[in-house]
């Protein structure tokens, strides 16, 4: 039987130049959108998908950089207008204005300092208005990080291309990096290849068929295997045959999160410099003398080499 070739998945067929990686090793699609209008309009998106070490630096830039705005505008219609600031030794009338402007930004107001000014008094209550505003969105947007189902999953740093039942397979790992519950776990794998064609750059898609392509229960590692048969594209394909194919293989993850109780997914992708040919995997977990099960999530990316030259095209003589 022939492999199975499938249509444009949503990723494009034609390109003009070389292309890099369809899926970035953090899941994310290495594709860069223009002329999407103003990107205020897609703010919450933003600050959901960016990491936490982003979104924690961009609150303190932006805490920071409106509270020294505001200090700089009360020392404009002048610092006298703060009442409290001349028994206040901060060094500065500018600091005298900033720490002013901390305390009505967050509405603690100490009493120590406090507006008497008219100018100093509609600035501080509009600087109440976007501080009362600011922190809405923020708490928001926190709560929307933390409630939004998503999972996180590991995969082996590299992809194998091991003996497998009489033959050769494909094979990577991936396990739950969370102590949750996933469950009715199913998988699916495009091959991605790319030729060059009269100066212009193609796409070709395949149906990669796994072993096992559902699991009920994830607790442990799962490896994920690609048989080398007659379906297969790298049937009968010497590694440097595959490695000129320049292939992507293109992971979807889906299954059951039973803390949110919805479903989650997860993307991954190998590349050509990913692949490492007659190698086999290291067992990940151990079981004690108790009973008990262990596994370590950073043992899923051993693996030893094997001996002797890979042939997968061997694999039709025997069948």
């Amino acid at each position: 039987m022939a492999e199975e070739y499938v249509s444009d998945p949503g990723l494009g067929e034609r390109y003009d130049k070389q292309t890099q990686r369809i899926i970035n090793p953090d899941g994310s699609f290495n594709i860069y959108r223009e002329g999407l209008g103003p990107a205020i309009r897609h703010l919450y998106q933003f600050f959901l998908n960016i990491s936490w070490l982003k979104f924690i630096s961009i609150l303190l830039v932006a805490y920071l950089v409106t509270n020294v705005l505001f200090a700089l505008s009360y020392m404009a219609v002048g610092v006298d207008g703060i009442q409290g600031y001349r028994t206040h030794k901060f060094g500065s009338d500018f600091l005298t204005a900033l720490f002013f402007s901390f305390q009505t930004f967050t509405t603690v107001g100490y009493g120590g300092l406090a507006p008497v000014g008219i100018s100093v008094n509609i600035i501080a209550s509009f600087q109440a208005l976007v501080g009362f505003m600011s922190f809405s969105i923020a708490t928001g947007v926190l709560y929307g990080r933390f409630a939004q189902p998503h999972a996180i999953i590991m995969y082996s740093k590299n992809i194998l291309l091991s003996p497998f039942k009489g033959g050769y397979s494909l094979m990577f790992r991936a396990v739950n990096m969370r102590n949750n519950v996933l469950m009715e776990m199913e998988a699916k794998l495009l091959l991605a290849t790319t030729k060059e064609v009269n100066g212009e750059f193609r796409r070709t898609y395949s149906r990669l068929k796994l072993d096992i392509s559902q699991i009920d229960f994830f607790p442990l590692n799962w490896t994920l295997v690609h048989p080398i048969d007659e379906e297969s594209p790298f049937f009968e394909k010497s590694p440097a045959q595959i490695m000129k194919l320049n292939p992507e293989v293109l992971v979807l993850l889906k299954g059951f999160d039973d803390s949110f109780s919805q479903v989650v997914h997860s993307r991954f992708s190998y590349t050509k410099g990913d692949i490492v040919f007659n190698a086999k995997f290291l067992p990940a977990y151990k079981t004690y003398r108790d009973g008990s099960t262990h596994l370590n999530v950073r043992d899923i990316h051993l693996y030893e080499k094997i001996k002797g030259k890979i042939q997968i095209e061997a694999i039709s003589e025997k069948e």
